[in-house]
């Protein structure tokens, strides 16, 4: 009975001095994210965990609070771990200056709101409308002021281009300046100047390092602002307005270690602290007083919120923690709407090579398809080239002078492999379109295939027909500047 009043008695210690205990799921034997079984895990809980578990349901008894704690994976970490979010000194100012920014865009941008959401609405989940991507895990890095900005920006490229995407937070990590893994602030201007590569092309991995700078960014945003006019936290009205106007929103909080306990109810703890995390607010509801909220501490933590089979989520009472303080929101750029198919037909079965007006050229009866000037080995050489592949349609991107063509046989590519031509192969599925100093190219590693300038429309275009086609060869006829150019698989 002793050693127990003593085990208690150094728990409750450990519990005020605030030590970290860091507990590997393998220890524990605990059961995968996505499956996580709170009351199991907290009977394998160390004394400190438990004792901290006792304390706060005491107070929630007490002060009849309406939310539950449970041993979460965010427990297993110190709050400065995995928080990390930090008020720039002058905020004051800064939103002052976006917001003029912002407004001056948004003058120049279509309106995009929601058709199922309304501010007067009771309710609204914008899972529901299949505008949130999978609940995330930053691990032991403070990096929450990121996964913040990437959920509030995915949110608002699925409302704006009807597209799905699960962006890089390592990107906006490495490269942002906006933080690491200790301090940081919304990273939305770097979305706007330079963009954010998929997930997929750069994985997290719970650190800060050096910049990838070669990795594609396809996924800009537009411009982005602050709910409200003053730095104090925008009235409920407001930020329902904004969820309708912009979708999901970036917002602050002060995350405590009933914060870190909770696993589901309606969060009222209302306790005093400065913001130090930051959160992804995807809905509400008037029936509970509460927010719904996005967080970024994996499956092993929070609730479904009502929702789905995923936790990861929190009610949080629309007053408590200073909830919504710094609410920010993101307007994604919209895709290139795609360009028409340009194509020729012609007969490569008549085609021939004629000399006229002193220019060698491939005619098709009266009509001429190719013009070589003065080289009629080019002229030749690429007439068997048709011939070879029974090319028969000549299609272009962007009009006049288009910087991509390319050939068919029908609807399809040209397959096989001509004797003797001047080709570099390629994998379709590594191409990469990258924005450089303002200038848009196609990339395959570190290659440029094809330089748009600053024709976006264009490259996005090429992007999709070679994707499209199943080209793997890019191709020449030689010459000084080599005159026809072909694409096979």
């Amino acid at each position: 009975m002793q050693r127990c009043r003593t085990l208690l008695i150094i728990a409750a210690v450990l519990l005020l001095m605030g030590t970290p205990v860091a507990v590997s799921a393998a220890e524990q034997g605990i059961t995968p994210p996505g499956a996580y079984d709170f009351q199991n895990r907290e009977l394998k809980a160390p004394p400190k965990i438990s004792m901290k578990l006792m304390v706060l349901r005491n107070r929630i008894a007490a002060q009849k609070l309406t939310y539950e704690v449970g041993y979460t994976a965010a427990m297993d970490f110190a709050l400065e771990q995995i928080t990390g979010l930090s008020v720039p000194a002058n905020f004051e100012q800064e939103l002052q200056s976006r917001n003029v920014l912002a407004a001056r865009r948004l003058k120049e941008l279509p309106a995009v709101t929601a058709p199922s959401c309304s501010k007067a609405a009771p309710n609204i989940d914008w899972r529901k409308m299949g505008d949130v991507a999978p609940v995330r895990d930053q691990g032991a890095c403070g990096s929450s002021w990121d996964f913040a900005t990437i959920g509030s920006f995915e949110g608002s490229w699925r409302t704006i281009n009807n597209e799905a995407i699960r962006t890089s937070a390592q990107d906006v990590l490495d490269c942002s300046n906006g933080g690491n893994c200790g301090s940081g602030w919304w990273a939305f201007d770097y979305l706007v100047h330079k963009g954010v590569s998929a997930e997929g092309m750069y994985p997290y991995h719970q650190a800060r390092g050096t910049c990838n700078n070669t990795v594609a960014r396809p996924y800009k945003a537009d411009t982005w602002g602050y709910v409200g006019t003053d730095h104090t936290i925008p009235s409920v009205a407001a930020m329902k307005e904004a969820l309708c106007t912009y979708g999901l929103l970036a917002v602050a909080v002060h995350a405590s270690d009933a914060f870190a306990a909770y696993t589901g109810g309606v969060f009222n703890e209302k306790a005093a602290g400065k913001v130090n995390h930051g959160v992804t607010l995807i809905g509400w509801d008037d029936s509970k007083n509460a927010w719904l909220i996005k967080n970024s501490w994996g499956t092993g933590w929070g609730s479904t919120c009502d929702y789905g089979t995923e936790r990861g989520y929190m009610w949080i009472s629309y007053n408590s923690n200073s909830i919504g303080y710094a609410a920010a929101w993101v307007k994604a750029k919209a895709k290139p709407k795609p360009m028409t198919e340009e194509c020729v037909s012609f007969n490569h079965r008549t085609a021939a090579v004629k000399k006229i007006d002193n220019s060698w050229k491939i005619v098709d009866g009266d009509h001429s398809i190719f013009n070589f000037g003065k080289n009629q080995a080019a002229a030749n050489r690429s007439l068997k080239v048709i011939k070879f592949y029974k090319m028969n349609r000549s299609c272009s991107v962007g009009r006049p002078d288009p910087i991509f063509n390319y050939f068919l046989v029908g609807n399809s590519a040209p397959g096989g492999t001509m004797s003797g031509q001047d080709c570099i192969k390629f994998n379709p599925d590594a191409i990469q379109i990258k924005e450089i100093d303002s200038q848009w190219k196609i990339f395959h590693g570190n290659k440029v295939m094809y330089d748009f300038g600053n024709k976006i429309d264009e490259a996005y275009h090429t992007f999709h027909m070679i994707k499209k086609y199943g080209f793997t060869h890019q191709c020449y006829v030689k010459g000084p500047k080599p005159p026809f150019h072909y694409l096979h698989k």
